[in-house]
């Protein structure tokens, strides 16, 4: 990461303009700076000290969602990750991060016991707070800039719940479990669901309850000081722990430990990135199992950051039609408006592009959308509370646990054919 690397890419960039007909911010503004061509430009003439860092050119960078959409489709195979990465670090260096961020990042985050504590106060105000519902939603006023619905934050975090290790007698593998900052404080059922269907499967699933933030949230902010010391805080962790492997259910936490640990950690984390798995990939890879399936029909949706970022496309598939009837949405790759911090900043946006995803669901006629991302979960809830659409919104590992065969375990075994680490 850095400048040298960025210039590199940019160099490779054939101003072609392919990523104009996939950026889903281009698509809904029209505007060339919101799109990685645009940001190219941007990002040269900053480089060559052509233009300076401003409030408004900082704006055109937060605006890109970091779907990957363009990069997987650039037919110069211009890493634009590498790009904007040296803008929001330039961003950082230039202008700084908001005060409270940084406090967040850089002291809160790192700290997960007093990172629980301000959540738990959160959580207590939150009930006392006034709040129109929509579905299992609430608007909560003065948050998010008063625009974002949030859900209830739970009121027992995964990590504390799962402190304990359940140990098997003798099982096929011992597995870590990096479970993310969506899944522990919002969608712990989520957590419920991938433990459980992993033991059931006779795997050791291990939860260490000091891991942090992937660090995903000071990244794109730039503020790279934080993002280090959180993965360095993860790397001793899980390195304490003899594991097989190293399982992940959203998509941009397994990417960010994957990708940009590599980066920030370099080669001395290599060995424990060899073992890192999504869930649908570890679920298709290693383990062998017998469903009955629901009388349902359900859709599914692809997480920019599996799909565009890793390319994990059947596998989330294939567990699924095992589950229930599947029926394909429409443009099932298309964005659904999320992407963390940008649903926060630029909230309206993110409803435009994701009206075009909730359609798609509803077109479908499926009684449920399944997804492979807590953060996706949220934002497809929101969407379909806002039309009112009957459509539960799940990830796929509960959807497995509700199919999952109780009498048909012997059955059930890790793949011989496969290989941890392979």
């Amino acid at each position: 990461m850095g400048i040298e690397e960025a210039k590199k890419e940019i160099a490779k960039c054939a101003r072609c303009g392919k990523c104009r007909s996939v950026c889903p911010v281009f698509l809904e503004t029209g505007d060339e700076t919101r799109v990685a061509r645009g940001r190219i430009s941007l990002a040269e003439a900053i480089f060559q000290g052509e233009i300076f860092y401003t409030p408004e050119l900082k704006d055109y960078i937060y605006s890109c969602k970091k779907c990957m959409r363009c990069q997987a489709i650039c037919p110069s195979d211009v890493d634009f990750s590498e790009i904007i990465d040296a803008l929001l670090e330039g961003i950082e260096k230039n202008m700084g991060t908001p005060l409270i961020a940084r406090f967040i990042l850089r002291y809160l985050l790192p700290r997960r016991n007093l990172f629980d504590f301000a959540l738990r106060i959160a959580s207590i105000g939150q009930k006392f707070l006034p709040g129109e519902r929509r579905g299992s939603l609430r608007h909560l006023p003065l948050f998010f800039m008063g625009k974002r619905w949030v859900p209830s934050l739970a009121t027992e975090t995964a990590l504390n719940k799962y402190r304990h290790t359940k140990k098997l007698k003798k099982p096929k593998l011992r597995v870590g479990f990096f479970v993310g900052c969506m899944t522990n404080y919002v969608y712990p059922n989520i957590a419920d669901s991938l433990v459980n269907v992993l033991n059931r499967l006779d795997i050791e699933v291990v939860v260490p309850s000091q891991q942090v933030c992937c660090g995903i949230p000071a990244k794109s902010l730039g503020d790279m000081t934080a993002a280090r010391k959180l993965a360095e805080r993860n790397r001793e962790v899980f390195e304490a722990e003899n594991l097989d492997a190293i399982v992940s259910g959203c998509g941009t936490c397994t990417l960010t430990i994957k990708r940009d640990y590599l980066k920030m950690l370099g080669e001395s984390w290599r060995p424990m990135h060899d073992k890192i798995y999504d869930i649908n990939v570890f679920l298709e890879k290693f383990t062998k199992y017998e469903t009955e399936p629901l009388d349902a029909t359900v859709t599914y949706h692809d997480p920019c950051h599996l799909r565009w970022g890793q390319d994990i496309v059947k596998e989330p598939r294939n567990v699924i039609k095992r589950c229930a009837t599947f029926k394909e949405m429409e443009s099932p790759e298309d964005c659904c408006g999320g992407g963390g911090i940008f649903s926060l900043i630029y909230r309206d946006l993110s409803m435009k592009i994701g009206e075009h995803k909730i359609r798609a669901v509803e077109k479908s006629g499926a009684e449920k959308v399944v997804t492979s991302c807590p953060g996706c979960v949220l934002q497809l809830s929101d969407l379909a509370a806002l039309k009112n659409l009957p459509v539960e919104t799940i990830h796929v590992v509960e959807l497995l646990e509700r199919t999952l065969k109780e009498n048909g375990m012997e059955g059930a075994a890790v793949s011989e054919e496969a290989e941890v680490g392979s």
